[in-house]
This record gives C-alpha cells, sequence and structure tokens, in this order.
C-alpha cells in the first residue's frame, strides 16, 4: 500500500528536467495551445482502457460503476475546465512518480528535440511522454483529484501553478478515477466556451472509444464524439486529417504518417489493423529499452501496449492498433510468446506491411526513396532474422551504386541485374563508411573503366546481411575488396596481361613479401588497378577490412586476418621499384620504398598506420632525396 498523504498537504519539488519542461509550457509562445484538451483526454482514455482490462480477471474493482466515460465541464465565471474520468485511478506515489517525476527520460529527450517550429514542437508533446504538462501553456493553476480503482488507498488532491513546486495531500473523494481542474490564465478563455470545446473534441478526439460528454444548452449531458473506434470504422469513411489525428493521439507522432495501412482480416481468423509509417524516425529507434509502437485490443478492449509480439524487430517502427476477435481477453505477455493465433496474426500482418511496400516502390518511387531514406537500414536487418520473408525482402532492399551520384541515387538488386553487361558472373559490391571515401578506393578503378556497376554498402547492416543474401535470381554477390579479381569474359584482355606480369615480378613479389612478412599475408601483381601503384585485399575467405573496422568500434574481440598487398605492374613506381630491385636486390631504399607504399596503401582502405612516425620519416627521406636531385 502507498505512504499516505498528509491531510493538511505537504509540498514537493518537481524533477530538474520536469522543472525545464513547465517552464518551456509556461512561457509558451504555440499557437497550437488547444492540444492541451488532446492530451488530458487521450490520459482519461488510457485511464479508462486499464480499469476495463484490470476488471476482466477481478470483477470487484468497479463496484456499481460500470458506466465508462469522459465527462468535461465548462465554467465560465470562474474561468476553469474539468475533465473527469472514472477510470483506474492513482495513489499517492503513482501521482508523484507520473506528474512529479518522469519516469524515463522522456521530458529531457523533448527539450532537446525541440525545433522552433511551433506546430511541428507541440505535436512532438505526445510523443515523448509528458502530454499533461502541455496543460500549463493555458493554465495558472491546476488541481487534481484522484482515487486508485479498489479503494485500498485513500484519494488524493494535487495541486501546482507551473512553478517549481507542487502540493499533495489526502482527499475525500470517494469514487475512482481522475479529476483534473483547469484554471484558465487571463486571454485563454475560449476554452471554455462550449463551441470552441466541441470542435477540438472533434478535431482530436473523435476516435476515442469511449463517449465524452458536455452538458447541451440545457444542461443535460450528451456525447459528442463518436465512439466506435477508428480502426473498425470503413476505411472509405475516414478522413486523412483523421487518420493523422489518431496517429498523433493515440500512438504518439507527431508529424504526418508516410504510410496508413487500414484493413480487416476474416476467415479462420479475424482481426482488424490500423497500422502507420512514421514520416520522421521515432527518437529512440535505436536504444535497446525502446517501446514498440503496436497496442494490442481483444474484442475492442485494450489489453496492452508495446506489442513486441506482433512485430519483427526489423520492422519496430511500425505504430499502430490491432484487434483481433480470437484472443482470450485475458492473454498475458508471456501467453502471448507461444500463442499460435499471435503467430498466425504476426505473418499476416508482416505480410501485409511487406506487399505495401513492394506496391509504393513499384507505382511511387519518390515516395518509397523517403521510406527508405529512414528505415532501409533498419528492413534490412529482416533478410537476417526473417528467412520466410526472404524473397520479398530482397526485392525491397536498396543499395547505393557507381551508377549513381548522390546518396539519393539508389538501386534495387533486380534493377542491378537488369544492367548487368554482358558476360559478367558477378553482382560485384564494395564496403565503406560513405560514397566519398568508396569513390576514392582504389578497388575501383578496372570498374569505372570498364563501366561495370558496383554496389556501395554503406549501411553498417550491410556487411551483416551479405551472407544472408549470398546470391540474387543466380548472380552470387562479390567483393571487389577480397580474392582474386575475377571479371569473368570482361576481363579476358586483363588475365593474359596479369599472367605475363606474374611472372615478370615474382622476384619482386617475393622479396616484397618476405619484408612484410608480419603484416602480410602475400604480395602479388593485379590488374584492378588503373591509376594506383597498389591495393590491400583481404583473402577469399578472411574478414574484410571494413568488416575489421566496425569489430574494432564495437570492441569485439577478433583475430585480424593479414590482408594482401596487390601491385600495379604498369605503374611507374612499381616499375621503377623492379628496376631497382634488378640493380640491387638488397637495396634498403627499396624496403623503405616498399613500406612506403605498404602505408599508403592503409590510408587508401581508410585505415590508420600503424606508425605515422616512421611513415613521415620515409616521406621526408623521400622528399629530401627528390628535392635535392631536381636542384643539381
Amino acid at each position: 500500500m502507498a505512504e499516505n498523504a498528509p491531510k493538511e498537504g505537504q509540498c514537493l519539488e518537481f524533477q530538474t528536467e520536469v522543472k525545464q519542461l513547465l517552464q518551456l509550457m509556461i512561457h509558451s509562445l504555440y499557437t497550437n495551445k488547444e492540444v492541451f484538451i488532446r492530451e488530458l483526454v487521450s490520459n482519461a482514455s488510457d485511464a479508462l482502457d486499464k480499469v476495463r482490462f484490470e476488471s476482466l480477471t477481478d470483477k470487484n474493482i468497479l463496484g456499481d460503476d460500470t458506466d465508462f466515460r469522459i465527462n468535461i465541464k465548462l465554467d465560465k465565471n470562474a474561468k476553469t475546465i474539468t475533465i473527469t474520468d472514472n477510470g483506474i485511478g492513482m495513489n499517492r506515489d503513482e501521482v508523484i512518480r507520473n506528474i512529479g517525476t518522469i519516469a524515463r527520460s522522456g521530458s529531457k529527450a523533448f527539450v532537446e528535440k525541440l525545433t522552433g517550429d511551433q506546430k511541428l514542437d507541440s505535436n512532438m508533446i505526445g510523443q515523448f511522454g509528458v502530454g499533461f504538462y502541455s496543460v500549463f501553456m493555458v493554465a495558472s493553476k491546476v488541481k487534481l483529484v484522484t482515487r486508485c480503482a479498489g479503494g485500498k488507498d485513500a484519494a488524493i488532491e494535487w495541486e501546482s501553478e507551473g512553478s517549481s513546486e507542487y502540493t499533495i495531500k489526502e482527499s475525500d473523494k470517494k469514487t475512482r478515477g481522475t479529476e483534473i481542474t483547469v484554471y484558465l490564465k487571463d486571454g485563454e478563455q475560449e476554452y471554455v466556451e462550449d463551441w470552441r470545446v466541441r470542435s477540438i473534441i472533434k478535431k482530436y478526439s473523435d476516435f476515442i472509444a469511449f463517449p465524452i460528454y458536455l452538458p447541451n444548452d440545457k444542461g443535460k449531458d450528451e456525447v459528442v464524439n463518436e465512439t466506435k473506434p477508428l480502426w473498425k470504422r470503413p476505411p472509405a469513411d475516414i478522413t486523412k486529417e483523421q487518420y493523422e489525428e489518431f496517429f498523433k493521439t493515440a500512438l504518439g507522432g507527431f508529424d504526418s504518417p508516410a504510410m496508413t495501412i487500414h484493413s480487416k482480416a476474416e476467415g479462420v481468423l479475424e482481426y482488424s489493423f490500423l497500422l502507420f509509417v512514421p514520416g520522421k524516425a521515432p527518437f529512440d529507434l535505436f536504444m535497446p529499452e525502446r517501446k514498440h509502437g503496436i497496442k494490442l485490443y481483444v474484442k475492442r478492449v485494450f489489453v496492452m501496449e508495446d506489442c513486441k509480439e506482433l512485430f519483427p524487430e526489423y520492422l519496430r517502427f511500425i505504430k499502430g492498433v490491432v484487434d483481433s476477435e480470437d484472443l482470450p481477453l485475458n492473454i498475458s505477455r508471456e501467453m502471448l510468446q507461444n500463442n499460435p493465433t499471435v503467430a498466425k496474426i504476426r505473418k499476416g500482418l508482416v505480410s501485409m506491411v511487406l506487399s505495401r511496400f513492394s506496391e509504393l516502390a513499384e507505382h511511387d518511387a519518390k515516395a518509397y526513396l523517403e521510406l527508405w531514406k529512414l528505415f532501409g537500414p533498419i528492413i534490412k536487418e529482416g533478410l537476417h532474422s526473417d528467412s520466410e520473408n526472404k524473397e520479398k525482402l530482397l526485392q525491397l532492399i536498396r543499395f547505393q551504386s557507381s551508377m549513381g551520384d548522390t546518396d539519393d541515387d539508389v538501386t534495387s538488386l533486380k534493377q542491378y541485374v537488369g544492367r548487368m553487361r554482358e558476360g559478367q558472373k558477378y553482382i560485384y559490391y564494395i564496403s565503406g563508411d560513405n560514397r566519398s571515401i568508396i569513390e576514392k578506393s582504389p578497388h575501383i578503378e578496372i570498374f569505372r573503366e570498364k563501366s561495370i556497376e558496383v554496389l556501395y554498402m554503406v549501411d553498417t547492416v550491410d556487411e551483416w546481411i551479405i551472407p544472408d543474401i549470398y546470391n540474387f535470381e543466380g548472380k552470387e554477390l562479390r567483393s571487389i575488396a577480397k580474392g582474386d579479381l575475377d571479371l569473368g569474359d570482361l576481363g579476358k584482355d586483363e588475365k593474359k596481361e596479369k599472367e605475363e606480369a606474374q611472372s615478370e615480378f615474382k622476384k619482386l613479389s617475393e622479396r616484397i613479401k618476405n619484408l612484410l612478412s608480419d603484416s602480410v599475408k602475400d604480395v602479388r601483381v593485379t590488374t584492378r588497378l588503373k591509376d594506383s601503384a597498389c591495393c590491400l585485399v583481404a583473402d577469399e575467405h578472411d574478414m574484410g577490412s571494413y568488416m575489421e573496422k566496425m569489430m574494432k568500434a564495437m570492441g569485439q574481440e577478433f583475430t585480424p586476418a593479414k590482408p594482401v598487398l596487390e601491385l600495379n605492374a604498369r605503374h611507374p613506381v612499381i616499375v621503377n621499384l623492379k628496376a631497382l630491385y634488378e640493380k640491387d636486390a638488397k637495396s634498403s631504399l627499396l624496403d623503405e620504398w616498399a613500406k612506403l607504399l605498404f602505408d599508403q596503401a592503409h590510408i587508401a582502405e581508410g585505415h590508420a598506420i600503424k606508425d605515422p612516425q616512421a611513415y613521415l620519416k620515409r616521406v621526408n627521406d623521400l622528399l629530401v632525396k627528390v628535392s635535392a636531385d631536381v636542384i643539381k
């Protein structure tokens, strides 16, 4: 049982982040102040959802009060608006936890995410779990009286003027639920006008599943909202604006959704669903403690939020409502994990979402690109975790490529295969931090010369999913930075040239290999280079250099594989090295220049060299020699 509040009242301070938030609200210049009604009604609806769910296992919790409702009273003389629900209510500890503090980092994140755009910032209120505080945009004082369902704890009265503190004390409220009285600031009298409040409810809260009552001109309470849930209505009867407000108010969105999916499954199983793809990536998308945005209902009764069991991790950005006619009302999160009905619903939902993505990609490539820029790397995760939908995902994934000019120029695997040159056996790719770095890579030189397209793997997840893709339409994926170069029929001339060069440069290659034996697995000539003197490649079955770089960044332990140093037999530097070797096979200059080339190859890979001071000395020594030769 919660600790009792003193009957005479106790003064407590708000948490630091709450103080910051209150100051933002009190001094708000938002033109969209009306959202405070949306937030208070939404909180009341949540409280009713919770008590209805609790009543499934505890019939006594409702007592004689079984008529779930939200009441709004307007008092023009007192300049107050009062919103009352007969929901779950709160005890003292819950009031302090839910209003005096923020259990998660919601308020802090909200402050950090403020954009300066009044409309956007006010819409963000719901997403960050700070909706209650929006009342201080219009209130000089707020009084909350609440009693927890079940009657075990005393009723509590909470009051604040939005300063750094609040008072809390016991109340004589006899019925369960919460009553919030908002004392309006001067200049905010519009919110006690009946027509104004009705229009706000119609705009934001028409979809609330519980009746919202306002007195009519005769003083009799009347329902002012539709009580049929939005997801149960025919899609043809719902406007874009209604979908958008549901997304913001019920699901915490703060923008316009990029996609809305509203349908109903009938047959062996029956369930309705209303799903949204956010127009902006949620702020906690990559946080371990993030919540999934799916609310589960059974026969219109709210069962749980954050329902991870209905969507895989790679679709965790989806928000929405799923309402099943077949699940038991008392289903728990543990029961969900092994429930065959849940598995079938999940399968149907995932199939529907991926199909809608495919339709968008086919009919509106520009809109799909915007969706892909937001969630593409996350969708790619599905190739590793969802083998059942692998073929669908292979059609959806996009990559940058050498055919494009900007980061927005992406291609599908199907488009790539359709552009492959005659005689090309593989789908070629290269991994790197970004397009700019990749396009400076020596590995791409031969492909640029021969107009062979190369996919750019710039997303962190790409290296992890390559083994899961392996091939597409019979074409194997091949890294241009691993193993020996194989251009198939497109590399016949280079193959012959390489065979001749291997014999010609064999002794020099062996000399450099012995010199760098602690650092390289092999040294060989290559025809993959056109402008560069040398490059590093990973052996066929070794971890690539970019994967090693990521493993280091993540603090993972691994044994680095030695790379292969490849030499461009046509480059003047390599030709001169060969001449120097033939003149003096034990020349110290040969050693220094070979080490210098090896370090340069590392730099070209985007990696740090082991001994920068030694590298600088070699460069300076070379400059001294060259400059001395010039002025002779």
